[in-house]
């Protein structure tokens, strides 16, 4: 019982509301002391006085960021305890007068304290009530919802757990709020984020950042991996927190991250060219890429620094077509000869046993193409195992601008500001907006700000805004001049065809700039050049019918008769009997033996004095025909054979050779 009351006894003395008496009953030994030491010194009674007025000041200057009542409350007890030390110590610290002040006058101010704490609201709890109903229980009517604890308050960030009522709402519910919830702070609504607990519905934390720490734009810094792989990740820019963003394109084994196609939206003025230039300039730094890219809209003003560096790059509706339409060949050989080689997916392996580069395919305004009819489903279905990554870059992805077909195939996001809730809900994932992520709130007036969504980006980030580094055409052109610049492999150069063989390639010791104003073809078409490019580009998909229809080696003659000649009649008693295959040319050819038709045939070309060959000079002779190899083993064939030198010579041109005359050379 000793030690309960002695336990008592000290939290009783600890307590607040023991303060102001203890004070109290140390004012008789403090004067006591003070008239002993210098009762009968004027000089240090004038001291004290000053003192106590000095003290009485200083409390006064203190309290100005307490309330007015709190402040005089505090003044006034300070004068009162200071002036009784300094009389009483002076005059008679035992006197009767001098006690009977202190008992009643002291007692009064002790008191008063004692009933101010007792009415004054708990601090922990008055700022959770604020909390809930001034954000939570206001913004969800009359919904219960609670505050979890103390909230977290960092630099420029708070973040506060929350209890949802079971049952009665969600964390979308708490999402869809966000605009009444930043109303009642009195902040952006991009500045407040919701994270769902994962393992409790009704859980989450509130975060909000009150400070835009991105209205200062931040140079791009320069490669973060030059000559390194496209598989090491690449940087837009910086998030709010000033952590760098990331992104990757290529499938990983070790994280299990999927390769990936991108969306990039965001309205006229966002800053989309510009951040995706960011991302492109990046991707041009490795070793082991190659892009293809196509604007019909700004040509130059988007490509200026990157067309020496481009392999493939389109300026105009008609060139943008025929590069789309020839990817679906080079998806197939691609993806055979990666299949051949014992690949499921691309990997910088793949690069360095075939030669065959990653590629990402760069689209600007891609609506212009989805809205004359241009198909791309199966480009962006198939793509990825073959090492292909596609963006999709447009203002405004509705199924009036894209089929949903193709947003569905995009596992990437880049999103912008853009022009209302409705488009934002089309860029973006359910979750990520009931997170809070709002690029609507930006639309074009703050350039460069985005959210990235994508495979390899922490999740808790999908819905934290990011600005792209600020990036001009000099920091391109610096960045690129020492970059690597590897070429197609044969294997994607053949299979893209004539329109691959006969592109514009762009000298990289002059690289046109973005003040240059003269036409080109690339850009200003005349309707006779459109309308021929469109004729070639159907021709072609013709002429890929009916070689699948026929296979390889189909006899050509046959599409030479006449369609509108009688089928002549069968004799009677006429027996039908079918063409049976020669024994020797179904066997299936040794490598020995068709490399030795491969050497014949090239043998015939220099008869016919061809000067320059290619795969398509063997197409009618594949698989089923001379040499009955695939177009992957041709054209892996022809570019050994020219690294041989005998047969035949590289060109300046990816997928054409020189052909050479080597009987001649011998004589």
């Amino acid at each position: 019982m000793s030690n309960t009351a002695k336990s008592d006894l000290w939290k009783a003395l600890k307590s607040p509301h023991a303060r102001p008496w203890l004070a109290l009953a140390g004012e008789v030994p403090a004067t006591f002391a003070a008239h002993s030491a210098w009762g009968g010194q004027p000089l240090v009674a004038i001291g004290m006085t000053l003192a106590s007025g000095a003290l009485t000041a200083a409390t006064w200057w203190a309290g100005k960021n307490t309330s007015e009542a709190r402040r005089v409350h505090a003044t006034a007890t300070t004068a009162a305890a200071t002036g009784y030390l300094t009389t009483a110590a002076f005059t008679d610290p035992l006197g009767s007068t001098q006690l009977t002040w202190l008992a009643i006058g002291g007692s009064v101010l002790a008191a008063s304290w004692n009933v101010r704490k007792t009415l004054r609201t708990n601090p922990e709890t008055a700022s959770n009530e604020a909390a809930e109903t001034g954000v939570l229980s206001k913004s969800l009517g009359k919904a219960k919802a609670k505050l979890r604890g103390e909230p977290k308050v960092e630099p420029n960030k708070v973040t506060a757990g929350y209890q949802l009522a079971p049952g009665e709402l969600t964390n979308a519910d708490l999402g869809n709020r966000i605009n009444h919830i930043a109303s009642e702070l009195g902040i952006s609504p991009n500045s407040i984020r919701i994270k769902p607990d994962p393992e409790n519905a009704a859980r989450g934390e509130m975060v909000l950042v009150p400070e835009d720490m991105l209205k200062k734009p931040t140079p791009w810094p320069g490669p973060r991996a030059a000559g390194g792989s496209i598989t090491d990740p690449i940087e837009p820019g910086i998030y709010e927190d000033g952590a760098p963003a990331q992104l990757w394109f290529p499938w990983d084994e070790k994280t299990g991250r999927n390769a990936t196609h991108f969306l990039t939206a965001g309205m006229n003025g966002s800053g989309k060219s510009a951040g995706q230039s960011v991302v492109i300039t990046e991707a041009l730094t490795r070793r082991d890429v190659i892009v293809w890219a196509v604007d019909p809209s700004k040509g130059k003003q988007t490509f200026a620094p990157f067309l020496p560096h481009l392999d493939w790059v389109e300026m105009s509706a008609a060139g943008g077509e025929a590069m789309i339409d020839a990817l679906g060949e080079v998806i197939t050989a691609r993806a055979d000869a990666l299949g051949e080689a014992g690949y499921k997916n691309w990997t910088p392996a793949a690069f360095d046993q075939l030669g065959m580069p990653y590629m990402i395919v760069w689209i600007e305004e891609a609506a212009k193409f989805f809205r004359d009819g241009t198909e791309m489903e199966g480009l962006v279905m198939e793509a990825r195992s073959a090492g292909i990554s596609v963006i999709i870059s447009l203002q405004r992805p509705s199924s009036t601008s894209m089929p949903t077909d193709v947003r569905e195939q995009l596992g990437g996001v880049l999103c912008f500001g853009v022009k209302g809730g409705t488009t934002a809900d089309m860029a973006l994932p359910d979750d990520v907006r009931d997170a809070g992520a709002r690029p609507e709130a930006w639309e074009n007036r703050k350039p460069g700000y985005a959210y990235l969504v994508a495979p390899g980006v922490d999740e808790d980030r999908y819905a934290t805004p990011l600005r792209t580094y600020m990036i001009d055409d000099d920091a391109i052109e610096a960045a690129l001049a020492n970059a690597p610049r590897p070429s197609a492999d044969p294997v994607t150069a053949a299979a893209a065809g004539e329109a691959y063989a006969d592109r514009t390639v762009y000298d990289a010791d002059t690289p046109p700039t973005s003040n240059d104003t003269a036409d080109t073809p690339e850009v200003v078409m005349s309707k006779a050049d459109k309308q021929q490019q469109e004729e070639a580009l159907l021709e072609r998909q013709i002429n890929r019918d009916i070689t699948a229809r026929l296979g390889d080696g189909g006899d050509d003659t046959a599409l030479d008769a006449d369609p509108d000649a009688e089928i002549p009649a069968v004799a009677q008693g006429q027996v039908w009997t079918f063409a049976q295959p020669d024994a020797e040319e179904s066997r299936e050819k040794t490598p020995e033996e068709a490399e030795a038709e491969l050497l014949r045939m090239l043998d015939e070309y220099r008869e016919q004095e061809l000067e320059e060959i290619g795969p398509r000079h063997f197409q009618p002779h594949g698989k089923t025909g001379r040499y009955g190899r695939s177009r992957a083993w041709l054209s892996a064939k022809l570019n050994d054979l020219a690294d041989e030198g005998i047969h035949l010579a590289e060109t300046d041109t990816a997928g054409t050779y020189r052909l050479l005359y080597p009987a001649l050379a011998a004589a």
